[in-house]
């Protein structure tokens, strides 16, 4: 293998063993995300309607901290193509909350664009666990519409990598 082949072979590898590495310690199947968003959620439509211990959450699952994801209808870094490095890669769909369970939908901007779902439980205040993640084909318009899709977890391509 020469130099021109090997080089974007590395930076291939190590752009997605994250997800790969993910892939395997969270695995997504739809008998677990059946039922994963019954129930009566309060919908948030903002960020800053999203706690601290959230936020910090996703922080950690996505690997980018600080936590950056601009509100519904804001700018956000929708390509590769950085224009403006103040603003975030992902912008909130919507989220929700019932009880100990907070799910967020957001869009991710990039060469993988795409839309996820992401689910935590939040028994304390600090005390937050990743429980299930899918990646998904579209922005849902709805609850009911997300329920459906995570319930099928319509994978995106780009499934692992929140």
């Amino acid at each position: 293998m020469n130099q021109r082949t090997t080089i974007p072979l590395i930076l291939c590898i190590v752009w997605w063993m994250p997800c790969l590495t993910l892939a395997q310690e969270h695995p997504a199947s739809s008998s677990n995300s059946e039922h994963l968003l019954d129930g009566q959620f309060k919908v948030v439509s903002k960020t800053d309607g999203i706690p601290a211990n959230i936020k910090q959450a996703i922080s950690e699952v996505t690997r980018e901290a600080p936590f950056a994801m601009a509100d519904p209808g804001k700018k956000f870094q929708v390509t590769d193509v950085v224009h403006d490095r103040s603003l975030p890669r992902r912008r909130l769909v919507f989220a929700g909350v019932q009880g100990d369970t907070w799910f967020v939908h957001y869009e991710r901007g990039g060469l993988a664009h795409g839309y996820f779902v992401v689910v935590f439980n939040a028994k304390a205040q600090e005390d937050v666990d990743f429980a299930w993640g899918c990646g998904i084909a579209d922005a849902a318009n709805s609850m009911e519409q997300l329920r459906r899709m995570v319930a099928t977890c319509r994978l995106s391509g780009a499934d692992a990598y929140w």
